[in-house]
């Protein structure tokens, strides 16, 4: 039986969550609401995983957010609570993980897809993909966390205006508003991609890169006294560590650096 959501972890530490139903553009019903959330758990829990990938099934598109057909014969306010609650947990926890979450865009991320693309660190897209906040054309709002995240990552006039109007903008338009990071050339698998990615990000120290995050999410919620203050302490923390005095002693021997975490 096929599997609404795939969860693959490779030897190398860099895992693959896949929404797999095409056939839907892989919107997420109930079932692929529950597998996406307990495979975020899983990776939170799995102290040897390295990097994360967030990506869909096929060509067309990366997530239509929810499963408005199964949605649709459950108007009851329950069902709103379940759908928020399941989904805006997940993505909260998918983006406080420990670690890079790329997401490997696929194919158009309408709705809540849009919103599971803003709980990424990192955002690369195929060239022919597009992208709508279209909650308001379901007279709704964001009910996954979005709207939060989509403010902090490309500003409050921006994400008003795609808020708003619901209107469809391509991968280049994604890209020079700081949605999107990179996109692929024509042609090119953007999962490949994104895994040659994750290889790049597994050269560097393992705990460099959980703090470096956490100071980025620091920074975005707290003032700049609080985020100076985590600044010093990670700064500080790091500097007698193993991996730091490698990277120092590579540089006196001028080679690259082997860190403990990435052996």
């Amino acid at each position: 039986m096929k599997k609404p959501i795939e969860y693959h972890v490779q030897e190398n530490g860099t895992a693959v969550l896949r929404i797999n139903r095409p056939e839907a553009r892989n919107a997420l019903n109930w079932a692929a609401q529950e597998a996406f959330a307990a495979a975020v758990d899983q990776a939170a829990h799995n102290a040897h995983l390295r990097v994360l990938i967030v990506t869909g099934s096929g060509e067309r598109a990366f997530a239509a957010g929810a499963d408005l057909k199964e949605l649709s014969r459950h108007p009851e306010a329950a069902a709103g609570e379940r759908l928020n609650r399941i989904m805006s947990g997940a993505l909260a926890q998918l983006a406080e993980l420990p670690l890079p979450v790329i997401a490997a865009i696929n194919g158009d991320a309408f709705g809540g897809g849009c919103e599971i693309l803003t709980a990424c660190d990192l955002r690369i897209a195929a060239a022919h993909v597009r992208f709508s906040f279209a909650q308001v054309k379901n007279a709704l709002t964001s009910g996954w966390g979005g709207t939060g995240r989509l403010v902090q990552l490309i500003g409050q006039s921006r994400a008003i205006e795609l808020m708003l109007t619901a209107r469809l903008f391509d991968v280049e338009e994604a890209r020079q508003i700081g949605l999107v990071h990179r996109i692929t050339p024509p042609g090119t698998d953007v999962l490949a991609a994104a895994l040659a990615w994750a290889d790049d990000l597994m050269q560097f120290s393992r705990g460099a890169l959980a703090a470096n995050k956490a100071l980025a999410h620091t920074a975005v919620h707290h003032s700049l006294a609080e985020t100076n203050r985590l600044e010093s302490e990670l700064f500080v923390s790091l500097w007698p560590q193993p991996d730091h005095l490698e990277a120092l002693q590579a540089f006196v021997e001028k080679r690259k650096p082997e860190f403990n975490g990435n052996r």
